[in-house]
């Protein structure tokens, strides 16, 4: 059993690499550049507002496509005028509404009600939605309306269909007990009716139900109307619609909304390129809910009396949806997928912390090489990464923020690793390890940074609270060493002193434990140094309790985690099964739980970021009799699954552009005390870039044991390797990638080519360095003949940092920083944008270095990623990009790929 459970996840990682190696064969989507960030957008988090930003206020009316006409004020003689004064001081502002792709968008409001602890009444409802009329959407055009996104048994579940009842024929609305109006069936009036349905449209009700109203959902460029689900086009795993949004105590809220183009919602059509050649615009869709039923009956949002104190029936019903606030989106054109066999694939592979800049600049590139050339791109583990540029006609180009062939001597205990291949090293981008939270308990959504101290993760990373561990539930009370360990993070004294507005319960026994890959890797080894740092959090690794006598799980003690150097992985080291006893499954089998069973692994770090902020839980194993086991029986373990709001605890490890692109919340590392608390932002990343030390190849580190005043611990630089003895025509192409992501693709912005949010801009000295790599790749030395001759390893002409570290670092004394080098800013820079502080105190300004004219041969600008560009959230894609290509790490991905790429290319068409 143990070891059935342990071979899951890397023959899944495997499997799943091969088709996001086929998958990003395509052309993505290319954008508009119509939505600069502004400058209040933090580059390394993401939050802010773009210059499309849009502010509404409900009281003003709907607005039309351009966002500001009024097409259709509210009316105070409406029979629903009752409902206003819940609404009359709503105002909600959207971050972006221009140049959307698939992303994460920033939704605030203010001048609610405070939506209490039972969500009987006052929150918001959001779904997206198509529409070419200038009025706006109609319900019919909503993506809503998912099963199990609400638990069956609670009593306000039909807020989240499609569906509610219908009053007495005639029927008015009416706030006077004595003549609010009944159901059509002839039920009490408080079980609440629409008396405007079906209104003009009989279509809304169904022969066989005529006591509801039902919309149904009609696919964009169909006639169909689909009752009930729409599990061809959507439902509770891919869906973006928000069933309950809630309002905190001051009247405000704050939540990110994943907007969905075509690809991810075929049904809605948004950025799918018309007969026109513009992109189909969408609707983003809020409707509020008050305290009132549609037909006048007021719930008692003080009581829990039943379903009397619950609103229950659809926002898409007619008098909810008059109450709707509607912004227009505008969306980056999608393009079609380039034809099979019409492109030559230059391939590359490497960390997945570079991986949204990369698609970035693919988009950008795409648009001149129309599918001459593909720059392919995988994520992969370190090793794989080292077997592909060490075998020779394989890949050329792998992203590293360590030495190629470094991890061997990590893994090995010592060496350096050094394969004497001809490499040159070229930075490309700059980012940090972060910490992604989703908090919705009783008291609303956290929308600020969580505090954790090298204590609390070290704990959260052993199996050291009682839900983590396989032995314990409700009915089993775990070992014996685990007596006084809380049973989570959550209940944690030391969690709850750090943080005490995260107050409440999930509601289940699933466990709180962060979500984490499985690879080995020196950013998982950051991680585990920047935890050795700390003396009070090393003492509990080796057996000492803390001040609430919660002791380290003994399985991890033999690991020696408090002795450097850092382990460079996320071990489950409890090697418990626990026998729950025979199970009814057919036929009865015995239920077996393991640690990968309760604590299953995530592929990649974007899809930790991604799971969090869809608040679908992939831990908590409950057994399933139906589900199929790895051998083919009936009975096996399925997770926690989809969480909702008021239940809310995931969190989980990433990197800063997977937290920005998904909106999900921080965490502030702070020290022993909780006090000289960092978060990742552009001046804590800017102030630990400025400490950073050479290696002897030459690549830049901070150590997170001293990132200096100010920084942040887990900063990491990106480079691009590229080995040297290959075809011109390959190193031209890799040339003119670094070239590219020197100079204009280190502009901030969400524009295909620019900068996403969670990089920062490198600095000149580092610019310089890239674009010496790309001439050097294209100069004089190159091969004239493919696999002949070499360039020289080692540095470029002005390609070497002055005493190993960034200008402007160590103490801070001289310019550098995020946006220049020691000469600080460029005066003839007609773009730029200012970043915090700078470490002498002053504004930085980022200038970007223009593109030399004819500098990417037209041929050569290309991209293949079907993703989405900067600022983006990538589910579909990036979930399946690879960090488990350890299978594939046996031989080159170009002899694997080939035998799939038709059968899975077919698949996808």
């Amino acid at each position: 059993m143990t070891g059935v459970a342990r071979r899951r996840a890397p023959m899944a990682s495997a499997l799943i690499g091969v088709a996001a190696l086929i998958a990003l064969m395509t052309v993505g989507p290319v954008r508009n550049a119509r939505a600069a960030p502004a400058g209040g957008v933090d580059q390394i988090t993401g939050n802010g507002d773009t210059s499309s930003a849009l502010s509404v206020s409900w009281s003003q009316g709907l607005l039309g496509a351009d966002n500001r006409t009024v097409v259709t004020p509210r009316d105070p003689s409406s029979p629903l005028s009752f409902m206003y004064d819940d609404f009359k001081n709503l105002k909600v502002t959207v971050g972006q509404t221009d140049s959307l792709v698939h992303q994460a968008v920033k939704v605030t409001w203010s001048g609610g009600k405070p939506s209490g602890t039972q969500f009987q009444g006052d929150y918001l409802q959001m779904m997206q939605c198509y529409g070419d009329a200038n009025t706006g959407p109609d319900p019919e055009n909503c993506q809503f309306g998912s099963q199990g996104l609400l638990p069956q048994n609670v009593f306000n579940r039909f807020i989240g269909s499609r569906t509610g009842n219908l009053c007495a024929p005639g029927a008015t609305p009416s706030t006077d007990p004595a003549h609010t109006p009944g159901t059509h069936d002839g039920s009490s009036f408080i079980l609440g009716c629409d008396t405007q349905e079906p209104g003009t449209h009989p279509e809304h009700v169904v022969p066989s139900n005529p006591n509801n109203y039902n919309i149904p959902f009609i696919p964009v460029g169909t006639t169909n109307r689909i009752y009930g689900p729409a599990a061809d086009y959507y439902d509770q795993f891919n869906t973006n619609e928000v069933q309950e949004a809630n309002t905190g105590s001051d009247g405000t809220g704050q939540y990110f909304f994943q907007t969905l183009t075509s690809t991810e919602a075929p049904g809605l059509g948004c950025g799918a390129v018309q007969s026109s050649g513009s992109a189909r615009g969408c609707w983003l869709v809020i409707v509020p809910r008050g305290e009132y039923k549609a037909n006048g009956y007021k719930v008692d949002i003080s009581t829990s009396n039943g379903n009397l104190s619950y609103l229950n029936d659809s926002p898409l019903g007619a008098s909810n949806w008059a109450q709707r606030i509607q912004i227009h989106l505008n969306f980056a054109p999608i393009q079609n997928n380039c034809p099979i066999g019409s492109a030559d694939e230059r391939q590359m592979v490497g960390t997945g912390l570079i991986a949204q800049a990369v698609f970035s600049w693919q988009l950008a590139l795409n648009a001149a090489a129309k599918c001459k050339t593909i720059y392919g791109y995988s994520t992969t583990p370190e090793a794989t990464d080292t077997n592909q540029l060490a075998t020779k006609g394989a890949i050329g180009l792998a992203f590293t923020t360590i030495p190629i062939g470094s991890e061997a001597g990590r893994l090995n205990g010592g060496g350096s690793g050094d394969l004497g291949l001809p490499l040159l090293y070229a930075p490309v981008g700059i980012s940090a390890i972060t910490f992604a939270f989703n908090i919705n308990l009783s008291t609303g959504y956290i929308a600020t940074p969580v505090k954790l101290t090298p204590r609390l993760m070290a704990k959260a990373l052993t199996q050291s609270y009682k839900q983590d561990l396989p032995d314990y539930d409700n009915n089993h009370p775990g070992p014996a060493w685990a007596k006084n360990n809380p049973l989570s993070i959550l209940k944690d004294p030391e969690f709850q002193k750090l943080n005490p507005n995260v107050q409440g319960t999930t509601g289940s026994g699933s466990p709180l434990a962060p979500l984490l890959t499985e690879d080995h890797s020196a950013v998982n080894q950051q991680v585990w140094a920047w935890i050795q740092s700390d003396k009070a959090a090393r003492d509990w690794l080796s057996g000492t309790p803390d001040e609430n006598k919660m002791v380290v799980n003994p399985n991890y003690t033999k690991l020696k985690l408090s002795n450097p150097p850092a382990i460079d992985s996320y071990p489950r080291a409890d090697p418990t099964c626990f026998n729950y006893g025979k199970s009814n499954a057919s036929p009865p089998k015995d239920e077996i739980k393991c640690s990968l069973d309760l604590l299953p692994y995530v592929n990649n770090l974007d899809e930790a970021a991604a799971t969090v902020r869809a608040s679908n839980n992939i831990e908590g194993a409950a057994w399933d009799p139906l589900k199929l086991a790895p051998d083919g029986s009936s009975g096996w373990w399925g997770n926690g699954g989809l969480v909702p709001a008021g239940s809310i605890f995931l969190w989980g490890v990433t990197d800063s552009a997977s937290l920005a692109n998904h909106g999900v919340v921080p965490a502030d590392l702070c020290d022993a005390s909780g006090n000289h608390c960092v978060g990742p932002d552009t001046a804590s990343v800017t102030s630990a870039l400025g400490t950073a030390k050479a290696d002897s190849s030459g690549l830049l580190h901070v150590d997170p044991t001293h990132p200096g005043s100010g920084g942040y611990p887990l900063v990491d630089v990106t480079y691009a390797a590229v080995r040297t003895d290959q075809s011109a025509a390959a190193l031209q192409a890799y040339a003119a990638l670094i070239n590219y992501a020197a100079n204009q693709g280190q502009t901030p912005g969400v524009d295909p080519g620019e900068l996403p949010h969670g990089y920062l801009p490198l600095p000149q000295a580092l610019r310089d360095k890239a674009k010496a790599v790309a001439a050097t790749l294209v100069g004089s030395n190159q091969p004239t003949t493919p696999g002949g001759g070499s360039v020289p390893g080692g540095s470029v002409p002005g390609g070497s940092v002055p005493g190993g570290s960034v200008p402007g670092g160590g103490n801070g004394s001289t310019g550098g920083g995020a946006g220049g080098g020691a000469g600080g800013t460029n005066p003839t820079a007609t773009k730029g944008a200012s970043y915090g502080n700078s470490p002498t105190g002053g504004t930085r300004t980022i200038t970007p270095s223009p593109l030399p004219s004819g500098s990417v041969p037209a041929q050569l600008a290309a991209g293949n990623t079907p993703r989405t560009p900067p600022g983006a959230v990538r589910w579909a894609l990036l979930v399946v990009a690879i960090i488990g290509l350890v299978g594939a790490s046996i031989r080159p991905i170009t002899k694997l790929a080939p035998k799939v790429a038709p059968r899975l290319q077919k698949i996808r068409r």
